[in-house]
C-alpha cells in the first residue's frame, strides 16, 4: 500500500482538531476515519513508527493487535499528536510546502516526508525572518 498524501494529513488534522489535549480511534472515526479500514491501519503505523502519535501516556502504540490468522482487533486508549507530530503537521498546513510535497515527493517514504516538509518550513521562515530585517 502506498501512502496517500491526503489521507495522512487528514488525518493528523482529526487529531488536532480533538477537543481536548487527547483523541483516540472512536473520535477519530466521528470525522471520517474508520479504525476498520486498511487505509487507517496502514496510516496510523506509519504516524506510530515515525513518533508522530503515541498513547497519552507517551507510550508507543495505538491499540491494534493483529492475531496471526490476520485477524485485527482494536482496543479504546487515549492517543495524542507528539511534538513531532505537531511540527509535521504545521509543516504541511503550509500551502507551499504542501503543494511541494504532494508534485516533488509523490513516492517518497515516510521519512522523506517528514524530512522534507520540515526543511521547506523551515526555508520559508528564514525567508520571512529575512524580508523582515
Amino acid at each position: 500500500m502506498k501512502i496517500d498524501h491526503e489521507y495522512l494529513k487528514g488525518l493528523l488534522e482529526a487529531f488536532e482538531a480533538s477537543e481536548g489535549p487527547q483523541t483516540d480511534i472512536n473520535e477519530l472515526k466521528k470525522q471520517g476515519f474508520d479504525y476498520a479500514t486498511e487505509a487507517f491501519l496502514f496510516h496510523m503505523r506509519l504516524l506510530d513508527d515515525r513518533g508522530l502519535i503515541c498513547q497519552s501516556d507517551g507510550s508507543s502504540g495505538f491499540g491494534v493487535v493483529e492475531s496471526l490468522d490476520g485477524y485485527v482487533s482494536w482496543a479504546v486508549m487515549p492517543l495524542r499528536l507528539t511534538a513531532d507530530g505537531h511540527d509535521f503537521l504545521e509543516a504541511i498546513k503550509n500551502k507551499e510546502v504542501w503543494n511541494t510535497v504532494k508534485s516533488g515527493f509523490k513516492e517518497a517514504s515516510m521519512g522523506t516526508l517528514v524530512d522534507v516538509s520540515k526543511r521547506l518550513l523551515d526555508g520559508f521562515i528564514q525567508k520571512k525572518i529575512d524580508n523582515i530585517l
